[in-house]
């Protein structure tokens, strides 16, 4: 699944750097490139911690405040913990997904925002 996505993932940013660089005057391409580089690595970067951060928000209030202090930190504090409720928590966290359909819902919402955008341009 990963592969596929990030097959479309590279086959768009081809393009995409295609005509930024296109659209930038020959004197200008180093820095046009140097933008788009700059863009792309912040880019990811928030790509990453934004939903690490998200995930990390609703997991810790989804614990109770019973829970020991370890248990609501980190991942791994909870899955060590006996209690059944606690592990269905893990569970509930790491079995649904929510990450991965968070960032397909927006790799939908961009590819139809570049359709439209980038229509008719060459």
């Amino acid at each position: 699944m990963a592969s596929a996505a990030y097959a479309g993932l590279v086959s768009a940013m081809t393009l995409a750097n295609e005509l930024a660089l296109g659209a930038a005057p020959p004197e200008r391409a180093g820095s046009a490139a140097a933008v788009l580089e700059s863009g792309q690595e912040l880019g990811g970067a928030l790509g990453m911690a934004l939903p690490g951060s998200i995930g990390a928000a609703v997991y810790t209030a989804a614990m109770p405040v019973s829970a020991p202090a370890a248990a609501r930190e980190t991942l791994g504090g909870a899955g060590g913990l006996a209690r059944r409720p606690r592990r269905g928590a893990v569970r509930l966290r790491l079995g649904h997904g929510g990450a991965a359909l968070g960032a397909a819902v927006l790799m939908a919402l961009a590819a139809v925002v570049s359709v439209v955008v980038l229509r008719g341009r060459s």
